[in-house]
């Protein structure tokens, strides 16, 4: 009898706390407005457009400056637009760290100042990459 008792009072322990609760998850909350929408954004722009920009910063580069160049000598300039619409940040790799000086410097002394990017109408930083190529003979 104490035998039966006892399975019977495991049983039921086992049934009562083997039960599962559900566990309600929140709703999601809809977050479709906060999607990149295309006509919402607008780049930074120089003015005459970014051809006229490396056009300009070709011509102030000066190759006397450039030490240990041979044949084909490459960099990339990485800058940024801020919302006043002047060049803030630049970082120029390669390597030749002589022609990243000089990219550095020449864009260092671009003072035309931009027409600021926009995101959701407010102006903002942008970022830009260009590269620069230079063939030494």
């Amino acid at each position: 009898m104490k035998k039966t008792l006892a399975f019977i009072l495991c049983l039921g322990f086992g049934f009562a706390f083997s039960q599962t609760q559900k566990t309600q998850t929140p709703p999601t909350e809809d977050h479709s407005r906060d999607k990149f929408i295309p006509e919402q954004s607008k780049q930074a722009e120089y003015p005459g457009g970014l051809s006229a920009f490396m056009r300009e910063v070709s011509q102030k580069i000066n190759t006397n400056r450039i030490k240990g160049a041979k044949g084909r000598t490459s960099s990339q300039a990485r800058f940024s637009v801020n919302a006043k619409g002047y060049i803030e940040t630049i970082i120029v790799t390669g390597d030749n760290e002589s022609l990243n000086h000089e990219v550095e410097r020449v864009m260092k002394s671009m003072k035309t100042q931009w027409k600021p990017g926009e995101y959701k109408g407010n102006t903002v930083m942008i970022w830009f990459n260009l590269p620069f190529v230079i063939n030494f003979e």
